[in-house]
């Protein structure tokens, strides 16, 4: 038996793609069609083709011990799904960063997390790390980071390790954020808490935070009205 597997770890977890057959034309056509599924993705796989007793990833598991630490998928789309779940940058991993290279106060550090994910939401299409923002008094918050910026501060700075890894497969995201960085944190530092809302851009009328904290205080702000309305909160 001919067996395929590709090799990746994303996220501290050990995946593999695994096929196998008989038919060592199919084996490179699998082969094939993993590279055009991976052909966009800012990812880097071990691959190999190996020949074994028969077609189980058990065999190939006791023709090398190695592979054993890998779990395998053995649906295509289901790993490729998984592997960019896995290599999704978090709320966390974003904030460890900028905590840790720009230490950032509570004040700004939120302010740079909900500025550049909308910059990024709004000009892409698509999410920049996975969030959810609530609307506060002062303005969007991201809660799980608050409590962790509070509760745990060293847990969340080691998340600046993952960023890194992650950040390393596509160097524009760190750019994107470093920009962010520049252009809000002094902003939102010298703000502070603005005592007068008014100065306060996200408070504008009809802002995300604005059609969010209208329905409630802590209400979650959504990517919909972030991609409409954002616009409408940014700095002078």
């Amino acid at each position: 038996m001919i067996q395929l597997v590709e090799l990746i770890t994303v996220d501290n977890e050990d995946l593999a793609y695994h096929y196998g057959s008989d038919n060592i034309d199919e084996v490179f056509e699998h082969e094939r069609l993993f590279n055009e599924w991976i052909k966009d993705t800012p990812l880097s796989f071990s691959s190999h083709i190996l020949a074994t007793e028969d077609a189980s990833f058990d065999s190939l598991c006791e023709k090398d011990p190695y592979f054993k630490q890998f779990l395998a998928y053995h649906d295509l789309k289901f790993f490729i799904k998984k592997v960019k779940e896995k290599s999704q940058l978090t709320d966390e991993e974003v904030a460890g960063y900028l905590k840790t290279q720009f230490n950032l106060h509570a004040f700004p550090l939120q302010k740079v997390l909900y500025y550049s994910y909308a910059d990024y939401l709004e000009s892409k299409g698509h999410r920049l790390f996975l969030v959810s923002f609530q609307a506060f008094d002062h303005g969007p918050v991201d809660r799980k980071v608050w409590r962790k910026a509070q509760d745990n501060l060293k847990k969340l700075q080691e998340k600046n390790y993952d960023f890194i890894q992650k950040a390393a497969l596509n160097p524009s995201i760190k750019e994107f954020i470093d920009n962010s960085v520049k252009k809000y944190a002094n902003f939102f530092d010298s703000g502070q808490r603005f005592e007068n809302s008014d100065q306060n851009p996200t408070h504008n009328n009809g802002t995300p935070w604005d059609r969010a904290y209208s329905k409630g205080r802590n209400t979650l702000l959504s990517d919909d009205d972030i991609k409409k309305y954002h616009y409408l909160e940014q700095i002078p």
